[in-house]
């Protein structure tokens, strides 16, 4: 181990890729990765992250190079994978630690938000918590502009709703604004883009966040909760109903709970009536056919 607690490989196949020469670095990484495996090597992304972040602005370009890395250049479910997995963890640990710089690196963040590869979308989602744990508030209004892509707007929620970012969010407004904005964007998506794997993740996203930040700023946070009871979209609904089932705010905000609940409820689409639903025409249409056809 170096002196600063990072694997010695680590520094020195870093010291070279920023002196030109990444072959080891790129090298190092992918043999450790654990890839294909069920779980990457956290251990080792962490290690990369913070030494780039003890390197400073130097290595800024390493992590970048590696961020970009295509799907041609390191496919999903290869070691190479880990390749901008790293970049991307790397580029967090900066942005967390270089206030100077902070713009500029979220702003690369939000380039991969998309990546066709899952791990390094969720490698975003693991920078944007470590953003926030030093940025905050800061950070949340920083994320405004990301809230009209699915996969960024859910990488928002999912870092904003749980610790280490949650923690460091002192504006309970600001955060209900991102998830306001979120909740609109699922709402107003035409009905095709329901197939599509960011509004499903950006779904996902919004069943998860709320909870973290109804513990976290309480009554607020139902507030928004009745405002999004009015929607008639049936998945969104079903998000609502699975929030207000969640032991911890039961217990905590029942109330709450029942406000929202009773706001649901009174915005359920009526039942359609049961008399009035003739069925299927399809079969009598077809034997209407067949008779004219023998000259009935």
């Amino acid at each position: 181990m170096s002196g600063t607690g990072f694997p010695d490989s680590v520094v020195r196949a870093l010291d070279e890729a920023i002196g030109g020469r990444k072959e080891a670095l790129f090298d190092l990484l992918a043999r450790g990765s654990r890839l294909p495996g069920p779980r990457p090597n956290d251990a080792l992304v962490d290690a990369f992250a913070q030494a780039c972040r003890g390197r400073g602005a130097p290595a800024d370009r390493v992590a970048f190079t590696m961020a970009r890395l295509t799907v041609d250049d390191a496919p999903g479910a290869t070691p190479l994978e880990f390749l901008p997995m790293c970049g991307v963890a790397a580029i967090g640990a900066r942005a967390a630690g270089d206030p100077a710089r902070r713009e500029s690196l979220v702003a690369e963040l939000h380039a991969h938000a998309d990546d066709l590869r899952f791990r390094v979308r969720a490698a975003v989602i693991g920078a944007l918590g470590q953003v926030g744990s030093a940025a905050g508030d800061e950070l949340v209004a920083a994320t405004a502009p990301w809230m009209d892509g699915y996969f960024h707007a859910a990488a928002v929620l999912e870092a904003l709703g749980r610790d280490p970012w949650l923690s460091r969010v002192q504006d309970a407004a600001g955060a209900i604004r991102r998830l306001d904005e979120a909740f609109d964007l699922a709402r107003r998506s035409p009905r095709a883009a329901a197939r599509f794997p960011g509004r499903k993740a950006l779904v996902e996203a919004l069943s998860r966040a709320p909870v973290g930040l109804a513990v976290r700023f309480g009554p607020p946070v139902f507030e928004a909760l009745i405002r999004w009871a009015a929607t008639d979209d049936p998945e969104l609904r079903g998000v609502l109903s699975g929030i207000l089932a969640e032991g911890r705010l039961i217990s905590r905000f029942g109330q709450d709970v029942q406000r929202v609940r009773r706001a649901l409820d009174a915005t359920r689409p009526p039942t359609r009536n049961p008399d009035h639903d003739v069925g299927s025409t399809r079969d009598r249409s077809k034997r209407r056919r067949q008779g004219r056809g023998r000259g009935t």
